[in-house]
C-alpha cells in the first residue's frame, strides 16, 4: 500500500479522533480533550498524519515538554496518541510518522524523545527506530473496600498555580513544573482533578474509568508525601476501587504504611538522544502518572 505522510492540518481533526476511537473505544482521547493537549500545550506538538489515495491512514504526535536533563533545562519531545487504520496496518506506518517527527524535533533542539511505550509499539522503538528502554516504573495500589465512612480532611484546594520557577527542582531528570505547566497540565484541563496543599506540598488526584473499574490515581505529588497522601484517600470519589500511583524509592515506605502495594502493571520507559547522550539509568529519571498522556 503506497501512502504518503504530511503536517496535520485542523481538517483532519475528525480523521484523528475517529482512528484513535477505533484503537482504543472509550480510553481514546474526547474532542475537547484533544483540543487541550495539542492546542494548548505550552511547549507545542508535532503532528503528522499518514494518507492513502486522500484517506487518512495514520496519525501521531509528539508532545514537547521542558524538561531538565542531567542538571540542565532542555527540550524533549514524547511519542503520543499513534495508531494505524486496521487495513493498514503492517506498511511501516508508525515507524515512517515516528521517523518524521524525530527530525521536526531535531530540526526544534529537542534532546531527547521519550515514550511510555505500548506493547505493540514496543518491538518497533526497539528495532528499526534505534531507541534504547530506560526501564519499567511499577504502579502501586491502595484498594478501598465497598463500603467506607467518608470523612472530610483540614486541607487546602488550590484554585490556581503562582509559584515562580520549577516546583520539582529537587528531583533528578523530570519535566519542569513551573506555574505555567500545572496551570495548563491539571487547572485547565478538560479531565477532572482535585488539587490539595499543605505545607508547601501539593497533591493532584484524578479519577477514570479503567477497562471497567472505577479508579483514583496520584496524578501528581510534590513534598513531603506525608502531609497529603493520608488526605488524598478521602477525596477519592464514592465507587472508587483504588488508588494507584508511581512512588518515588524514597516514598514507598510511606505508601506502603498507607496500604499501598507494588501490582503487576508498570510503566515501560524508553528513549533515544537527538543532542547529546540518553542517561539509561531508571534512578536518574523521576515521573508520575500525570506525566502520561493517557492518566
Amino acid at each position: 500500500m503506497a501512502y504518503e505522510l504530511a503536517a496535520y492540518e485542523p481538517a483532519q481533526r475528525e480523521d484523528y479522533l475517529r482512528l484513535l476511537h477505533d484503537a482504543w473505544g472509550e480510553f481514546a482521547l474526547t474532542g475537547g480533550e484533544f483540543d487541550w493537549w495539542f492546542k494548548e500545550n505550552p511547549a507545542g506538538s508535532l503532528m503528522s498524519v499518514a494518507r492513502t489515495h486522500g484517506r487518512v491512514v495514520g496519525v501521531a504526535g509528539h508532545s514537547l515538554f521542558r524538561m531538565v536533563l542531567g542538571g540542565e533545562e532542555r527540550l524533549a519531545s514524547f511519542s503520543v496518541h499513534a495508531t494505524t487504520d486496521a487495513a493498514a496496518r503492517g506498511q511501516g506506518i508508525f515507524e515512517a510518522l515516528e521517523r518524521k517527527h524525530e527530525a521536526e524535533a531535531q530540526e526544534r533542539g529537542v534532546a531527547v524523545v521519550l515514550a511510555f511505550a505500548s506493547k505493540p509499539t514496543v518491538p518497533i522503538f526497539l528495532g528499526p527506530l534505534g531507541w534504547t528502554e530506560i526501564g519499567r516504573m511499577r504502579i502501586w495500589a491502595r484498594p478501598f473496600p465497598r463500603l467506607r465512612p467518608r470523612r472530610v480532611e483540614p486541607t487546602a484546594r488550590v484554585e490556581r498555580f503562582r509559584h515562580a520557577g520549577d516546583a520539582a527542582q529537587e528531583w533528578p531528570n523530570h519535566v519542569v513544573r513551573d506555574s505555567a505547566y500545572l496551570n495548563w497540565r491539571f487547572l485547565q484541563s478538560p479531565r477532572s482533578y482535585t488539587t490539595l496543599a499543605a505545607g508547601g506540598s501539593y497533591a493532584i488526584i484524578g479519577h477514570k474509568e479503567h477497562r471497567g473499574t472505577a479508579v483514583a490515581y496520584v496524578a501528581d505529588l510534590i513534598g513531603d508525601p506525608r502531609a497529603l497522601l493520608r488526605p488524598s484517600l478521602w477525596v477519592v470519589p464514592p465507587g472508587v476501587r483504588a488508588l494507584i500511583a508511581v512512588p518515588a524509592p524514597e516514598q514507598r515506605g510511606v505508601y506502603a504504611s498507607l496500604g499501598f502495594f507494588p501490582t503487576r502493571k508498570s510503566l515501560h520507559l524508553m528513549g533515544k538522544p537527538l543532542a547529546g547522550e540518553l542517561d539509561t539509568d531508571l534512578r536518574a529519571w523521576r515521573f508520575t502518572l500525570g506525566d502520561t498522556d493517557f492518566f
